[in-house]
């Protein structure tokens, strides 16, 4: 099973993989259909901010990945501009380093691959499931152990709000 973790990557490679995700230059070829989809996480009844959000697929589609706002609200990107995910099975992985983390553009990591740490062969070198240190709880950024999910259709609004719990 593919494993997406987040915490072994650290702040500034989160900020790249959002970032990248308008770096393609126009090219559309090989892209798949992707969906709008939005939504808001909470944590502690508040909304969690600047926080982020990252769809890992289950069924081989691309990463989707978004950051929360002031109110905790996401939007996802795939290929750029909110554009959204791919029809399918998520894993959902939180992440928000302690600090709070800054704001990425496109323009911060053009040319980085926003996948490329997607590692079928069992993670990013953190063997023992390792990660930086977080205001979210570790569980909620590994794709094999956290507790959220969800299903993005063609044929629905695909709005997901999650509650992450301490």
């Amino acid at each position: 099973m593919k494993m997406f973790h987040v915490g072994s990557l650290g702040p500034g490679m989160l900020l790249m993989m959002v970032a990248a995700l308008g770096c393609t230059g126009g090219e559309t070829e090989g892209r798949v259909d992707v969906y709008p989809v939005s939504g808001k996480v909470t944590m502690g009844g508040g909304p969690l901010v600047n926080a982020t959000v990252a769809f890992a697929p289950r069924e081989g589609q691309p990463t989707a990945v978004g950051r929360t706002d002031v109110n905790g609200e996401y939007q996802l990107s795939t290929y750029g501009g909110n554009d959204g995910a791919a029809a399918g099975s998520y894993s959902v992985v939180v992440t928000k380093p302690l600090g709070g983390g800054g704001t990425a553009s496109a323009e911060d990591a053009h040319g980085t691959d926003p996948t490329a740490n997607y590692d079928a062969g069992g993670g990013h070198g953190a063997a023992g499931g390792e990660g930086t240190a977080g205001a979210v709880p570790e569980r909620y950024s590994n794709s094999d152990q956290t507790p959220l999910s969800a299903e993005v259709s063609a044929d629905d609004e695909n709005r997901f709000d999650f509650e992450i719990e301490l």
